[in-house]
């Protein structure tokens, strides 16, 4: 079944593609003109989030955008049948439903706990990992608590410290 939402989803997705295929493909010369020359002698680094933080969302959002495409080549195969094309919008639907409750969780566990955090969810489990000094127990059982009220069904909630 396509809908609106999976068309609007296809042709935003289909824009960032052809526009980072442009970006890579343009030569040192093109994109030098593109780009204003800026200041940098001035500059300084400044580091807020720890490197594994990071580096979880940056695998994490890697593993998802590779199962993104290999979902819309299965939805725009020709050879594909119907029940996998929808079993392939389904997940494409979970998958997105999953990013946003990620994003909430963290905004939220960021806002009550003060503590910048990385939230995968993958089927019924949620990991959820916490940049903090120590490990608190009574910190990860508060996270533990609250987390489950965001679902109306059951999760194994995992809280790990960094």
């Amino acid at each position: 079944m396509i809908n609106k939402q999976s068309i609007w989803f296809t042709f935003l997705f289909s824009i960032i593609l052809v526009l980072s295929i442009f970006y890579v493909t343009m030569n040192d010369s093109d994109l030098s003109e593109l780009i204003d020359p800026i200041d940098t002698s001035d500059t300084t680094l400044v580091v807020n989030e720890s490197t594994e933080l990071v580096s979880l969302r940056i695998k994490n959002d890697e593993e998802t955008l590779e199962t993104i495409n290999h979902l819309q080549e299965v939805l725009l195969s020709e050879t594909s049948d119907a029940v996998s094309k929808n079993d392939a919008y389904n997940d494409l639907i979970m998958i997105s439903n999953n990013k946003s409750l990620e994003e909430k969780i963290t905004k939220l566990i960021e806002e009550e706990f003060k503590c910048d955090s990385f939230v995968k969810i993958n089927g019924n489990n949620v990991t959820i990992v916490v940049e903090a000094e120590k490990d608190d127990y009574v910190i990860a059982n508060n996270i533990i608590r609250r987390v489950t009220a965001e679902f109306e069904e059951s999760k194994y909630i995992t809280v790990k410290f960094n």
